[in-house]
């Protein structure tokens, strides 16, 4: 997979929400009058966020609140959480040998931060 391509109405918000909070560096970036996006590095997979209102004609956007989640993968979840420029959950333990949180981004993306603690759950 070469990268995540997100279309947004909250572009500006959105872009702060990774940049800022989240602290992912941006990789390229772009401003045009019909196209306008950001490209962060997360990790080595890329995350493109699109400006929807400058796509001419916009993408009619559902909501993505739970058709789809990022996750991203940490190797120290506490030390993650405390580095976030973000108010966060605290960690929960699932039944399948991780610990996570999830927050959302200001279009209403759920953004899960992942740690495997036990190595011996199967993960497919």
């Amino acid at each position: 997979m070469s990268y995540v391509a997100i279309a947004t109405e909250q572009f500006d918000a959105v872009i702060t929400f990774y940049g800022d909070q989240l602290g992912f560096p941006v990789v390229e970036q772009w401003d045009r009058p019909n196209a306008r996006g950001v490209r962060f590095d997360l990790g080595g997979m890329r995350l493109e966020i699109l400006d929807n209102s400058r796509k001419r004609p916009p993408l009619n956007l559902g909501s993505p609140n739970d058709r789809c989640h990022l996750a991203i993968e940490v190797d120290d979840i506490e030390a993650t959480r405390h580095n976030l420029n973000i108010d966060t959950p605290e960690p929960q333990s699932t039944s399948w040998g991780a610990r996570l949180f999830q927050i959302r981004a200001p279009d209403g993306l759920p953004v899960t931060f992942l740690e495997w603690v036990d190595t011996t759950v199967p993960t497919a």
